[in-house]
């Protein structure tokens, strides 16, 4: 009884190292391909910036070029959309500032949102006409600089 039992634990012995063997090998098999797929990345990172390093030093000598008066607007403009062209977030954020700047600049566009404003926030705007206030404004600023102050 007592060698069957020193058999089965043998035997158990030996499967767990076999299985801690497997285990090892397993892991050092995922150790590596993380390894590999890092240095892939870090290469492809690397690459990355390269190419953007390069393609914002076209646009530099390209306005270097302008500057020096060796190229035209036209050129410079081919030059800076060639470049810029891949890089979608540029785009993305060049096309929120020219809508906020629509937004910000035109007239119709302010005083709808002055209204909405209004009829959401009563009692915000000061009492009387805002273009009325801005004329006064531009009035006083006017005789200040006729003035000489």
């Amino acid at each position: 009884m007592e060698q069957k039992k020193g058999n089965e634990v043998s035997e158990l012995t030996e499967q767990l190292a076999a299985e801690l063997i497997a285990t090892r090998q397993q892991l050092a098999a995922v150790q590596q391909q993380l390894a590999a797929e890092q240095a892939a990345a870090q290469q492809q990172t690397a690459s990355t910036q390269q190419s953007a390093q390069q393609r914002y030093g076209q646009i530099a000598q390209s306005i270097e070029q302008f500057v020096e008066g060796k190229a035209t607007v036209a050129d410079v403009v081919k030059n800076v959309s060639a470049n810029i062209a891949q890089d979608e977030n540029l785009w993305k954020g060049a096309m929120v500032g020219a809508a906020a700047a629509v937004l910000l600049t035109s007239q119709p566009v302010r005083n709808a949102m002055g209204k909405t404003i209004d009829g959401i926030f009563p009692g915000l705007r000061p009492t009387g006409d805002a273009e009325s206030a801005t004329a006064k404004g531009a009035e006083k600023a006017a005789s200040f600089a006729d003035k000489g102050e």
